[in-house]
């Protein structure tokens, strides 16, 4: 079997340009691949970046998770939770439903709220302190819209009763 590099020299000159042509042609198509990963099919900017990128949605996700777990009608949904934990978990989630480049770890929504009972006016607490919070963070009407829309089905996976 020949190597790489003798098989390379024994090409004719018009044969590696061609080849060239070929290799800059992946790069340029993998090049507009990712960056196309960035966009949403109809031109417009991904959620993800909507939101203002992970910096900001860990941000709205962190003050969500500080109201929701200090307000009286909720806080007793995290008592004895590892708050810190928590917030990178669900940082990483909202990112990932936005998608953004973050790699959610966790478990489903199903499992890691199976023993949690919360009711449906929790949930409904926590969706509004998340909207104020994203309007806090000055994102627009249609990315809060979506990002909600996104998350809505987990609704029937967290809520209990």
């Amino acid at each position: 079997m020949s190597s790489p590099i003798t098989t390379w020299t024994s090409l004719s000159e018009d044969s590696r340009r061609h080849s060239k042509m070929a290799v800059i042609g992946i790069a340029i198509s993998w090049t507009l691949a990712i960056l196309m990963a960035c966009t949403t099919t109809d031109g417009k900017t991904a959620l993800y970046q909507q939101l203002g990128g992970a910096q900001a949605i860990e941000t709205v996700t962190d003050r969500t998770l500080d109201r929701v777990s200090t307000d009286p009608r909720t806080k007793r949904s995290f008592d004895g939770i590892k708050m810190a934990t928590l917030k990178k978990s669900v940082a990483a989630y909202v990112c990932k439903m936005a998608d953004g480049p973050c790699v959610y770890e966790g478990e489903t929504m199903a499992n890691s709220h199976a023993k949690t009972n919360i009711s449906g006016a929790e949930f409904d607490i926590m969706v509004s302190m998340l909207r104020e919070e994203l309007d806090r963070a000055g994102a627009s009407d249609a990315a809060k819209n979506e990002l909600l829309r996104r998350l809505a089905p987990t609704r029937r996976d967290i809520v209990k009763y």
